[in-house]
């Protein structure tokens, strides 16, 4: 009784923000990511909800299973964040992406209509399901009266690919028609005619700055791996570089311009010069300056920056002489974004932004020494950065 009740809360708040035009999260089981967006369509299994990212781009959409379902949510100050988030990015002009996005029939069961358009269209999609630890992704090859086939194909590696049945059941959350999805889907028959790199890395510390400066003349994609504090991994050109620090333009996920991240050089794990992963990122670059998508409208990939500097103090200067949004990552491993005041000799008071918008007026006082790594330029920043300039907070 308790799982009916459920579902008829959860069916019932998805038909109100659907009807009420209600920007909604949903929030999936036993997962930490949750989707925000308008309600496309409510099915006899799940919903279609139009989902946006957190810098307020419309980003494709995403089918959850009524099963799979949590929570949903139609009224916080986060959704009113939100959408004061969506409107900036409008207003800016961003490239969206929503294009692609199918009309459903809501008397239909709608995972079979967003797989049947996937086939129809030789769309790349994400799959997740409860009993697998991670995702899948690739393009659907046949459909069925209760299943489908994909081939899976992993960006990482290549050579790697699955031939895989699912039933309809089984997909319990499937993502489509986002900016990365439009990107593969439009790339991959060409990438996968390509010779699949043999990984080439370096992890010998004492020739980090030959390979990086190489790397700055010939402007190929590389990877830096910081390891030590976290799983993270950075993508891009060098654009300046000393002993001491290497000052990166980075491309996100989707081959598009991510702003620039400034990187101690002894907080490098490891350096990849060649790698399928790097491959694929090329051919979405190479995709997007096709398509002059590669930068977004408010955004500058042509900044130039002096090696002979000492980078970390000069852009710390700059960012509190302007009062600019940048992230930052700490030598304790923890990362932040907000902005400089009371810039010293050797310390700065950092006043944190959270996720809700919520400034730290006081602020915490940083040493320079201890900034590991710093990124702006990046859309965030420069969206967070104008939100808060509109309200006066900044």
């Amino acid at each position: 009784m308790k799982e009916g009740v459920e579902v008829d809360s959860i069916l019932y708040d998805l038909e109100f923000a659907k009807n009420d035009q209600r920007l909604a999260n949903v929030f999936p089981k036993a997962q930490e990511t949750f989707y925000t967006g308008f309600v496309n369509s409510i099915g006899a299994d799940g919903v279609v909800l139009n989902t946006f990212d957190d810098t307020g781009q419309a980003d494709g959409s995403v089918y959850v299973q009524f099963d799979a379902i949590d929570n949903v949510e139609y009224d916080s100050p986060d959704l009113d964040n939100m959408l004061e988030t969506i409107q900036i990015a409008e207003t800016d002009q961003l490239i969206m992406a929503t294009d692609q996005i199918p009309d459903f029939d809501s008397t239909s069961d709608l995972i079979k209509q967003v797989v049947e358009a996937a086939f129809a269209s030789h769309q790349f999609l994400v799959l997740t399901r409860s009993d697998l630890q991670n995702y899948q992704e690739g393009t659907v090859t046949a459909v069925h009266e209760n299943d489908f086939e994909m081939t899976l194909v992993d960006k990482f590696n290549l050579m790697h690919r699955v031939e895989a049945t699912i039933k309809y059941t089984e997909a319990e959350i499937v993502e489509f028609s986002g900016r990365e999805l439009a990107v593969e889907s439009a790339t991959w028959p060409k990438i996968m005619t390509q010779t699949p790199k043999t990984r080439l890395t370096v992890t010998d510390e004492s020739s980090f700055y030959e390979v990086l400066k190489s790397a700055e003349q010939s402007q190929t994609l590389i990877t830096i791996n910081d390891e030590t504090k976290s799983t993270n991994f950075f993508v891009g050109t060098v654009n300046a570089v000393n002993e001491d620090e290497v000052l990166c333009n980075l491309v996100d996920m989707a081959g598009q311009f991510g702003g620039y991240s400034l990187i101690r050089m002894d907080t490098i794990a490891s350096i990849t010069l060649k790698s399928d992963y790097l491959q694929v990122i090329q051919a979405f670059v190479n995709y997007q300056k096709k398509h002059q998508t590669f930068v977004q409208p408010v955004l500058n990939e042509e900044r130039l920056f002096d090696s002979t500097d000492d980078l970390f103090l000069a852009l710390i200067k700059q960012a509190e002489t302007f009062s600019r949004v940048l992230s930052m990552t700490l030598i304790t491993g923890v990362r932040e974004m907000g902005y400089i005041t009371e810039l010293g000799a050797e310390n700065f008071r950092f006043h944190v932004i959270d996720p809700d918008l919520y400034v730290d007026q006081t602020g915490v006082e940083v040493t320079i020494e201890d900034v590991d790594e710093l990124s702006f330029d990046f859309l965030n920043a420069v969206l967070l950065e104008n939100h808060l300039r509109d309200k006066g907070l900044l």
